[in-house]
């Protein structure tokens, strides 16, 4: 896991469904409490939350760079540094 600003976490995270090698992405907060999660399994994307809330969501093509925002944005509200590790 290496330490990054917040903005190059986001470009990367909503950046994440276009990636075709990429199997799975994790944001964490500098405390490491709360997470998101992008896992990819097959043909199928998933998002998983866990922190404010704890949930694993499917998601499709037309509603899924909406969703990485949403749960962004819930989970980091004030968070000027995060935690990023990929697979």
């Amino acid at each position: 896991m290496k330490l990054v600003p917040l903005r190059q976490a986001q470009m990367k995270w909503l950046n994440v469904l276009k990636q075709k090698n990429l199997s799975s992405m994790s944001l964490w907060t500098y405390k490491k409490d709360r997470f998101v999660r992008f896992e990819k399994e097959g043909d199928q994307c998933f998002l998983v939350e866990s922190g404010y809330v704890n949930q694993r969501v499917q998601l499709d093509a037309k509603t899924g760079k909406k969703t990485l925002k949403e749960a962004f944005g819930r989970e980091f509200p004030r968070s000027t540094r995060l935690y990023l590790q990929e697979d």
